[in-house]
This record gives C-alpha cells, sequence and structure tokens, in this order.
C-alpha cells in the first residue's frame, strides 16, 4: 500500500521542512513541494538535490530557515567533533513521498549496505589502517556511498578511497564519527532502563559539561554520570536550565546566617526539594545540623517539626 499526504484545507503548508537521514540520522533542512500535500511526521520520501536523488524521513514542517552561526562554550570533557549540528539546509527540493518501486530499490539498498560494509572491513585489513568500520549509507540514487568509521587519531585513507572508487564505481566518501555517534548506532539501554535517547529520539547532540552535574549535586564519579558512549549523559543537559533558576532562588554553600540565635553555615542544598542543611558553627555545637526551607532561612526562624 502506498502512503498518501491528505492536504488540510485552509491552512498554509510551510515552505521547508526538518528530516532525519542517513544511519545517524542526522537533522537536516529542505525546501518542500505544496504540490505534495502537508508533510506527516514519520513518512519517508524522495528529495533531489545538485548530487542527484536521495531520501529522508519527515520530521515537521517549518518556514524558511536562517543561517546562524554560534559561537559554542568549551565545556569539559566535550570536544566540538562529538557533537552534530542540525542547521544544515541543503540546497534542493523534495519531490515525492516513497512509492512502492521506490520501496522495493531503498529495501535492496539497505541489503547493499551490510555486503558493502563487510567489503570496506576487507580493504582496511588490507591496508593495514587503524580504523573501524561502523556503517554504511548509500544514497537512493548510488551515486555516492558514505563510510562511517571511527578511530583513536587522524587516519590517512587516500589509498582506500581510491581502492574502493575501482570497485564501487561510485563517489566514496569516509566520515570519522565519534563516541557519542558511535553508541547511536547501537540497540542498548540507560542508566534508566529504557531504550537510548539517541537511538530513539534525541536528532542532535549539545556540548555536555561537568557543570551540569555539579548543579545537581550527582556524583561526580564517572561509572555514574556516563552513558553506553563514555561520554557524559546527554540527559544531564535536559533539566539543567530548571536547575539553575531554581538555585538563584536559594542560598550557596558555605553562606553564613544568623537563625534563631545560632549562626549556620550552609552545607548542602536541594533545588527540587526546596530544602537546605545547615551546620553551627558554634565550637561547642560543630556536630548540630538542621533542616529547613529556603523560606525559613531567609526568615530567621525554623519551625518546629
Amino acid at each position: 500500500m502506498i502512503e498518501t499526504i491528505e492536504q488540510e484545507p485552509g491552512k498554509d503548508i510551510l515552505p521547508y521542512i526538518e528530516f532525519a537521514h542517513g544511519k545517524l540520522g542526522i537533522v537536516k533542512k529542505i525546501k518542500w513541494d505544496p504540490e505534495m500535500g502537508r508533510p506527516i511526521h514519520g513518512l519517508k520520501f524522495i528529495y533531489r538535490d545538485e548530487f542527484g536523488e536521495d531520501w529522508g524521513t519527515i520530521l515537521r514542517g517549518i518556514p524558511e530557515p536562517e543561517i546562524v552561526h554560534i559561537q559554542e562554550e568549551e565545556t569539559e570533557n566535550e570536544r566540538d567533533e562529538d557533537v552534530e549540528k542540525s542547521d544544515q539546509v541543503i540546497d534542493g527540493i523534495a519531490v515525492r513521498i516513497l512509492t512502492e518501486g521506490d520501496r522495493s530499490a531503498l529495501e535492496q539498498v539497505t541489503r547493499d549496505e551490510k555486503t558493502y560494509l563487510e567489503t570496506c572491513r576487507e580493504r582496511v585489513e588490507h591496508h593495514g589502517l587503524k580504523m573501524k568500520m561502523l556503517a554504511t549509507d548509500i544514497r537512493f540514487d548510488r551515486r555516492k556511498i558514505t563510510f562511517h568509521f571511527s578511530a583513536e587519531g587522524r587516519v590517512d585513507f587516500r589509498m582506500l578511497v581510491r581502492d574502493l572508487a575501482s570497485i564501487f564505481r561510485c563517489r566514496i566518501e569516509l566520515h570519522q564519527i565519534g563516541a557519542r555517534d558511535e553508541a547511536k548506532l547501537y540497540i542498548g539501554c540507560g542508566a534508566c532502563g529504557r531504550l537510548l535517547c539517541c537511538r530513539t529520539w534525541l536528532r542532535g547532540f549539545e556540548p555536555i559539561g561537568i557543570k551540569m552535574a555539579r548543579a545537581q549535586n550527582l556524583p561526580l564519579n564517572p561509572g555514574k554520570i556516563s552513558g553506553n558512549c563514555g561520554r557524559l549523559l546527554c540527559c544531564l543537559g535536559y533539566e539543567y536550565e530548571n536547575y539553575l533558576e531554581m538555585l538563584e532562588t536559594m542560598p550557596k554553600v558555605g553562606e553564613k546566617k544568623e537563625i534563631d540565635g545560632t549562626v549556620y553555615e550552609v552545607m548542602y542544598v536541594s533545588p527540587l526539594a526546596q530544602m537546605l542543611t545547615l551546620q553551627s558553627t558554634e565550637p561547642d555545637e560543630r556536630h548540630k545540623r538542621v533542616k529547613c526551607t529556603s523560606e525559613e532561612y531567609y526568615s530567621g526562624h525554623i519551625e518546629k517539626k
């Protein structure tokens, strides 16, 4: 059965779409032909650019995108090459939703990708290169093949590219990816017990820093705050802004204040519970610790529980 798109009457169709492309599901943008109807999330389609035809999966319709250059702040334990951006605009246009013939051709492409990957691995071993071949993306029109690989450093693969081009008779591209993208290629579960975010719904990677773990009072043990990729958990950034907002309304660790006639020092702050742990600064009461809300702290009086 061929999937079709029904156009909703009385509503304008946005001129561009965001779509997921390739094994890594990288988000890209391209012009949408209104004659195709309204783009529906999850449908596969064919687009045409300067290199020929390829396919993608629709995410959503968008207005004409602006090219914005963002200067990222340097973060701890994070490298720029491991962060895929989702602001690439393709100079082309969507031409049709997949037909039955397109589906058959795409199924054959998927089968060939596995075979081509094995051939590439054999040639890598033949050339003695220290690189791990991970996945293959063949364009729908078969004019280009992209091989994704990981390696500890830079690899001179010029001879390998020539070798593969002579075998497959098309343009060859080798794409080195980082640890986060490599984990995205496999099915796995996170510490929460659910499927990896990058494997299911996460379309791009944002820089993650150790400061995000500190703000959430998480243990700075790499085994506790690292994902399957060995890098800092992507979910550290999900609630980070909320934590910063809550922390602005609470005293900082180390701050001192007189409460009910005794001077206390803030030892621990729990933003979600809006609770503080205080310790007396009196020499004879250094062991004395109390818990209170931020409202009680600022009022200078702790209600007896």
